[in-house]
């Protein structure tokens, strides 16, 4: 089991390391991979070739989904240019679960195993074979050549499962079900396989607030919306969990769900999986809480709001778990007018520098962070495509990766330098491309 960086060391890395000492010693919490990797573990494991994986939607059931991929697509990675170019000898993605007459369906969230050369990917639909109504994951064991090998599906026990994060201990696997507005939690064997000895655990959303249940959100155009003449809403007819990620500490894991307007936070049992005594902080209400990445120092969160277009500034206890709401800031530029949908968030390797993503503005703003934790807006940079879903780090922390899944069915690449990012004149092909992960 990998050792925990502690906050002290984050802090020692934070003032007086360089950012690229530092990018190995916090990589996960920059987005670099799953919690909890120390910096020899990164070190090593960004030794030799490195592979990335675009998760894509195969079936467009949904308008925004596309439904053009091909399965889970397969590249390697040029670490100098940043470059995403075919394995050799390699189909272009894996289609299938290893049934040829079973197509893979929106395996469009992935997590690679802290630990093991293996790869998850959240198939977001509602029904599998043996099941009344449940999505799925499919675990790949990654080859020496980068290729992926079929290993085993699981039913999540939710309805599309949208997110999928594997927890630092490698030993268990999150889902965040947006349909039906809950958690899974699904253990995993020493070597990276699903133990189906044991029964996935289900946690509602809506019993996360203590004696009473947690209620949806208004269907209305949030607040800051409105003050940009937009008219962005989606979903708050119930409960729909967005993202679930273990915390720095590996002591809790955090789920945001959209439709309560709210994150959740968890103590989290790391023999057993269990996750038990909720907390829960609101945001502003009909905002559409998405997703979330936290500060290298472990105690400041960022959580993007889907409708509203800003970010949640947050301060995290990681003893208790509790967060508090300190702030929410627009992530679009002064005078925008209309509509739009954030998405996508990332802490660039400085650690005083984050990303969003912007759907219909179709833009990344990027963001600097003061020494109270205190966001501000920068500069917006334009994504190179149309509804960017989500962005994603390459290990060196050199290159910024946009997918974009509704109508642009690409990945665009951003140089990332001193806090800020430049476009590398580089588009990459993919059929509705959601996600991308790498195999170091």
């Amino acid at each position: 089991m990998p050792s925990r960086v502690t906050d002290q060391e984050l802090h020692h890395a934070y003032t007086a390391a360089s950012r690229r000492n530092f990018l190995k010693a916090t990589a996960v919490v920059s987005g670099l991979g799953a919690l909890g990797l120390t910096a020899l573990s990164v070190q090593a494991a960004s030794a030799g070739p490195v592979y990335a994986y675009v998760g894509t939607y195969t079936d467009g059931g949904k308008p925004w989904r596309g439904g053009r991929g091909l399965g889970v697509h397969q590249f390697a990675l040029n670490s100098e240019t940043g470059a995403l170019v075919p394995i050799a000898g390699a189909p272009a993605a894996v289609l299938n679960t290893g049934d040829a007459a079973s197509k893979l369906r929106n395996p469009a969230s992935l997590a690679r195993h802290p630990s093991l050369r293996m790869l998850y990917a959240g198939n977001e639909f509602s029904a599998v074979a043996g099941a009344d109504s449940s999505g799925s994951v499919s675990a790949y064991r990654i080859e020496a050549n980068g290729t992926l090998s079929f290993v085993a599906e699981i039913a999540c026990g939710g309805k599309d499962p949208a997110y999928v994060s594997v927890h630092p201990d490698g030993r268990f696997l999150f889902t965040a079900n947006y349909s039906s507005g809950d958690v899974s939690v699904i253990a995993l064997r020493a070597d990276g396989s699903f133990d189906t000895d044991k029964p996935v655990a289900i946690y509602k959303d809506v019993d996360a607030c203590g004696g009473a249940q947690c209620k949806p959100g208004a269907d209305v155009v949030p607040k800051a919306a409105l003050s940009h003449e937009g008219f962005a809403t989606s979903d708050h007819d119930g409960p729909h969990a967005h993202m679930v990620h273990s915390d720095p500490s590996g002591n809790f894991v955090l789920v945001a769900d959209l439709g309560l307007d709210r994150v959740i936070s968890y103590k989290f049992d790391r023999s057993t999986g269990a996750l038990s005594q909720p907390s829960s902080v609101a945001v502003s209400e009909s905002s559409g809480a998405r997703h979330f990445c936290f500060h290298p120092n472990g105690k400041w969160l960022y959580l993007v709001n889907e409708e509203a277009s800003t970010i949640a500034f947050m301060r995290y206890n990681s003893g208790t778990g509790v967060l508090t709401l300190v702030s929410e800031t627009s992530a679009l530029p002064p005078g925008f007018k209309g509509t739009s949908y954030a998405s996508g968030i990332r802490m660039l390797p400085d650690g005083q520098h984050f990303v969003s993503l912007n759907r219909l503005h179709d833009s990344i703003s990027l963001f600097k962070i003061n020494a109270a934790g205190e966001p501000k807006l920068v500069r917006e940079e334009w994504t190179r495509g149309n509804y960017p879903r989500s962005c994603t780090l390459d290990p060196s922390g050199k290159f910024l990766y946009v997918c974009h899944n509704k109508q642009g069915d690409n990945v665009t690449i951003f140089r990332v330098s001193k806090g800020d990012i430049k476009f590398t004149g580089q588009y990459v092909a993919v059929g509705s491309a959601s996600s991308i992960e790498f195999s170091a």
